[in-house]
């Protein structure tokens, strides 16, 4: 803190804290501490009468009523043109409208055909826009549920009258009733309570129902507060037992449950208490000015790490297509490069129109479509695993998490309370088995031996159960057909019932022969539950055998409980007097017990023989010093909420992974420290009390309820610990906050109301699907439909599978468009035809390419996928090392295709340059006979034509360019024989004349050869682009490894095939691509063959030549046996999982 400290003392983690401004020594008193009388005074209400209704309708119109603010949700169609707003969908949308504005311009502007490449273009960017828009608008419903989880209908007295009214319209100072399974409708401070227990487990994550009084503790300077305070009952948690009335004192979003609600709504905020103000030169502060508020809402907070990374990919590939655009059409417009096909065409218009295929060639449109594909089978995929992903990304999000940020309750352990131990008459039993089903596990001596019909054991668990009001059933839910055992009654009573069941002891077959007299409610000042019961009839229990006899049954804290023990009860059932020295025997049992995180309760006995030792009719606390002056103690009973199967190894598969797991819980700081040792989250050889791992969340905040550490100081303190005890809402997102300011990619699971803050704001939440709050679920990234924490774990490795089998895909098509973009600008700059059409090029991308580069996001794992470290979250999606081999592999395809083309030039027009191929004076030509394989090369273009030397304009051998005299040419010259063929063809010749470029074979050089050598090239490229789809599917290995292991791939490659036959074979749509594969003859397969042959050849020599640049993450080299041990020079530091972090 910036204050100095005058006085301090130490702090959970022996840090020095500021009691000078302690609020728990000098703060005004809060609600719940003061007197009730005050509590109504101050509210301006009866205790009796309630407020007027009048009275109600003011504070009504003052207050707003009684509901949860919801943020303005964004509409579909926003959201819509939110994913517009990005500079590659800039670019394509303005190569549409380039490209559909020049062709309205030409002599085909009213063909449909003429607009297919601006139509195809336009249906990527509004099917990637609606993709992602439809899957923001289903986001984030976790307001709308905190909304339904308060009570539609109130019990108030107001006018001296109880009415039913809205809980919408209550109001500060109104006088409500609570039942059983009620509601609370509002934060209420309690006037009367009887029996009153509240399940706080949404705002605590503790699954006990916590007993509420109307007492006021007074404050105590230096002991812990308790999260929720014992007299009040707070909005939106379930009442479980007992009735109460009370008095409203806060509704709506200044409830506690409403402080979330905020926390929920605005989570982004990350301010630093610390941090100084800045001023001017007179000393005043400068108000920072706020940030220019957009016209559209802004989506891109919270966005995962591989979107962030993609969408400046996306940027800086839109700069480069804007810059390569600009280039190649100056040069263009500088050389007067024209189209030979329509040389016509001024060359500013051409070379526009080559500005638009560049645009199509740079800007990766599948990109986008490609990783959403990928991205959401894997989604699919990940259900198998018994996890829901409600955002795509979140996937691959996990993938790179760097620390996992665990709630406790229902998430590491079971959610509940399940029996685990026993004590009686110095024997120690276990207890087995999990949850509520009885029929699984039972009681044993610790060497293993049955103790289910042991006397103690029948003792203890027989009165347990009498003094118990919960029931056990099987029953099935109507919805799922699921059948389930489930307790009905008091969370804590549940493993004594289920625990029962398992020695055969069963409260309903108990009742049979054992009349309940009385009870005495547990209370908080009492600390302990008494029942009487009469016996009518034969019971297996022996301490209440006896017929017609009253025997009292009382259950609750041990130390309470053993100072009014006179005696104890035998294994055999005798009765033996306790001593001192027996107590301090079984309050040590007791301290071993909640050492190892059990919440032990006492269970003792005393016959109180025919007739009862006091009137029915007297006073309650007469009765009970009646009842347990001299009870005779039947044993200790302990409870854990245990972990979760396979957590402990899930735990450790993190660690080896790399990923830190952080548990952060409501518990105290010791109990939290037991379970966390137990589960492998402290390691229990290491562990040292005050070493920095577990720390009190009163450390967060060194004056009490004041403002939290500073940046600084509390990075520090959370870089280092694995355990947060007594954690508030607000504490778990100030540490999420914490930890990714440190640049850790932080997973945040949990289940309760008091989880959603923080899984909001985390960079994915994991929410719970069984028991989790639908609050939890709406706030979440990701759902674990079996609320299994190991679930996390293999999502994490197929997070990093994804998202390697990205970086390939990426990889790939980069290159793919690198080397689109370079052979047109070849073509440009040497003034060769160009290679591709616009349409040629989308064909390509997204029919032919766009299958192989899905499929290399179905690439399965590396051995070592989980040794490795987190990558770290600011790393880019395509490493300094990809973009060499993005640049060299564009460099070879581009090489082997551009190749291919000019032999393709060459064998169908004789020629190269745009120039010398509609060069009307050429006198050579390259001629292909029908169904030959190779074409008669270098055939004169000129043409010897006979005549008769004085025919008339009508005759047949006239000609207006008929030499007279004629000369033949020279002896032994090819156009001597040329001319005498010419004059023997018609009779009655007598000269022959030569015309430069008469032949009319020579004319398919000009017209129909272009298209040739693209078809061939086209050809080429698709080969070439599915063996490198093969060649992809690794970094370093070989194509020769696994070739076929990967059977998305084998599919993809067939039907890019299919895709390729269809586009060249199928009438009409080979028009409309410009492809004429009935034109190229053999010779044309097979330079294809050979171009993209050479191809695959070239990127293998590459990846053997480049195999030791490549740098992948490092190992985490982190090893821990299951008993503590840890491999020598392994650690979990900071440094080790953390790099590059800016």
């Amino acid at each position: 803190m910036s204050a100095s400290v005058s006085m301090n003392k130490r702090d959970k983690r022996g840090s020095a804290v500021d009691l000078r401004e302690d609020i728990s020594v000098s703060a005004p008193l809060k609600i719940h501490e003061k007197t009730i009388e005050d509590v109504i005074a101050e509210f301006q209400s009866d205790g009796v009468k309630g407020l007027s209704s009048a009275e109600a309708a003011k504070r009504l119109e003052e207050d707003g009523p009684n509901q949860l603010e919801k943020p303005p949700r964004v509409s579909l169609l926003m959201l819509f043109v939110i994913q517009l707003n990005s500079v590659i969908m800039y670019l394509l949308i303005a190569a549409v409208v380039a490209s559909a504005a020049i062709k309205a311009t030409g002599d085909d502007k009213d063909k449909f055909i003429s607009y297919i490449d601006s139509i195809a273009i336009l249906i990527i960017v509004l099917i990637n826009a609606t993709i992602a828009a439809v899957t923001e608008n289903n986001a984030n419903d976790a307001l709308e549920a905190l909304s339904s989880l308060q009570s539609p209908i109130s019990t108030v007295i107001r006018d001296g009258e109880e009415v039913q009214v809205d809980s919408a319209d209550l109001v500060r100072g109104d006088i409500v009733k609570l039942g059983t399974g009620d509601v609370v409708p509002a934060d209420v401070r309690c006037v009367k309570a009887n029996d009153l227990r509240v399940n706080e487990m949404l705002l605590t994550g503790e699954p006990e129902d916590v007993a509420k009084g109307i007492k006021v503790k007074p404050r105590q300077p230096g002991v812990a507060e308790k999260l929720t305070a014992d007299n009040m009952a707070f909005s939106s948690c379930d009442v479980k037992a007992g009735t109460a009335i009370g008095i409203i004192v806060a509704t709506g979003m200044r409830t506690r449950v409403g402080t979330i609600a905020a926390l929920l709504n605005n989570s982004g905020g990350d301010e630093d208490p610390d941090a100084v103000a800045a001023v001017d030169a007179d000393g005043n502060d400068i108000v920072k000015p706020k940030k220019k508020e957009s016209c559209l809402p802004d989506t891109k907070a919270g966005q995962s790490p591989l979107q962030h990374n993609l969408e400046a990919l996306a940027v800086k590939i839109g700069y480069m297509a804007i810059a390569v655009c600009l280039v190649v059409f100056v040069v263009g417009l500088a050389l007067n490069t024209k189209d030979p096909e329509t040389p016509d065409t001024p060359s500013w218009l051409f070379m526009i129109l080559v500005a638009v295929t560049l645009t199509v060639a740079a800007i990766p449109e599948g990109l986008p479509l490609c990783v959403t594909i990928a991205l959401s089978t894997g989604c699919k995929e990940m259900v198998k695993e018994n996890v829901l992903m409600r955002k795509i990304a979140a996937v691959e999000t996990l993938g790179s998490a760097s620390i996992i940020c665990t709630d406790k309750t229902g998430t590491l352990t079971e959610g509940k309370m399940t029996l685990v131990a026993m004590y009686a008459d110095g024997t120690d039993y276990v207890v087995t088995g999990k949850g509520f089903d009885p029929t699984v596990g039972g009681v044993a001596k610790t060497d293993g031996a049955n103790a289910a019909s042991d006397g103690g054991v029948q003792a203890t668990l027989g009165s347990a159960v009498l003094c118990s009001n919960t029931t056990l059933k099987l029953e099935t839910d109507p919805e799922s057909g699921v059948t389930r055992w489930t307790p009905r009654g008091n969370s804590s009573e549940a493993p004594l019932i289920v625990a029962g069941h398992k020695v055969g002891i069963k409260l309903e077959d108990l009742e049979k022969s054992l009349d309940r007299v009385f009870e005495i409610p547990f209370s908080s000042s009492r600390k302990m539950m008494v029942t009487v019961t009469k016996t009518t009839g034969t019971t297996g229990l022996k301490h209440c055998e006896k017929v017609d006899e009253h025997n009292a049954h009382v259950k609750g804290a041990p130390n309470y409980i053993l100072d009014r023990c006179t005696s104890y009860m035998a294994q055999d059932g005798s009765v033996k007097p306790l001593d001192a020295a027996g107590k301090k025997q079984v309050l040590d049992k007791v301290d071993e017990l909640s050492e190892q995180a059990l919440r032990v309760l006492a269970i003792a006995t005393r016959p109180l023989g025919k007739t009862l030792p006091f009137n029915l009719d007297a006073d309650t606390d007469i009765k009970f010093d009646k009842i347990v002056d001299g009870l005779t103690l039947c044993g200790l009973c302990a409870s854990i909420d245990p972990e979760r199967d396979g957590v402990k190894e899930a735990v450790l598969d993190s660690k080896t992974a790399g990923v830190r797991v952080v548990m952060i819980t409501g518990d105290y700081l010791k109990t939290a420290i037991a379970i966390a040792k137990n589960i492998n989250i402290l390691n229990r050889k290491s562990f040292r009390e005050g070493n920095g791992e577990a720390t009190d969340c009163g450390a967060l905040r060194p004056i009490k309820d004041g403002p939290y550490l500073g940046h600084a100081e509390m990075d520090n303190l959370t870089k280092s610990t694995s355990v947060f005890a007594r954690a508030k809402p607000e504490d778990k997102l100030e540490i999420v906050k914490s930890l990714q300011r440190q640049g850790w990619v932080c997973a945040m699971t949990g289940d309760g109301v008091n989880d959603a803050p923080a899984l909001n704001k985390a960079d994915i939440g994991v929410a719970m699907g069984l028991e989790g709050t639908e609050v939890a679920k709406g706030a979440s990234d990701m759902i674990l439909t079996d609320d299994n924490f190991c679930s996390i774990v293999r999502a994490i490795e197929k997070g990093r599978i994804i998202y390697a089998g990205i970086q390939k895909f990426v990889s790939f098509i980069m290159s793919v468009h690198f080397a689109e973009v370079l052979q047109i600008f070849l073509c440009i700059v040497t003034k060769i035809p160009v290679m591709r059409q616009p349409l040629q090029i989308l064909f390509l991308i997204l029919v032919t390419d766009l299958p192989p580069s899905i499929a290399l996001g179905f690439e399965p794992g590396e051995p070592m996928t989980m040794k490795r470290k987190p990558r770290p979250k600011t790393q880019p999606v395509v490493l300094p090392w990809m973009w060499r081999g993005i640049v060299a592999n564009g460099l070879i395809l581009t090489v082997c295709i551009f190749c291919t083309y000019l032999l393709a030039l060459w064998a169908y027009a004789g020629a190269f340059l745009s120039d010398d191929i509609i060069d009307p004076t050429r006198t050579s030509c390259a001629i292909w006979p029908k169904d030959e394989w190779a074409p008669t090369l270098k055939i004169d273009c000129g043409l010897w034509s006979a005549c008769t030397i004085g025919a008339s304009a009508t005759d047949t051998g006239y000609s207006a360019s008929c030499p007279d005299p004629y000369t033949a040419p020279a002896a032994g010259t090819t156009d001597l024989q040329e001319a005498r063929d010419a004059m023997d063809a018609m009779a009655g010749s007598t000269a022959a004349y030569y015309t430069a470029h008469g032949n009319p074979d020579c004319e398919i050089c000009i017209e129909t050869s272009i298209r040739r050598a693209r078809t061939s090239a086209f050809i080429a490229l698709v080969w070439a682009e599915n063996f490198r789809a093969y060649t992809s599917r690794s970094f370093e290995n070989p194509v020769w490894v696994g070739t076929f292991d990967n059977p998305t791939m084998n599919k993809a490659v067939l039907m890019a095939q299919a895709s390729l036959y269809i586009a060249l074979y199928l009438p009409g749509l080979n028009t409309v691509l410009g492809l004429y594969v009935n034109e190229i003859h053999g010779f044309g397969w097979g330079i294809a063959f050979i171009g993209s042959l050479s191809c695959l050849i070239g990127c293998e020599l590459y990846k053997f030549i480049s195999g030791k640049y490549i740098v992948l993450e490092g190992l985490a080299e982190y090893t821990e046996n299951e008993d503590g041990t840890v491999s020598p020079g392994a650690s979990m530091k900071v440094a080790e999982v953390v790099v590059n972090v800016e």
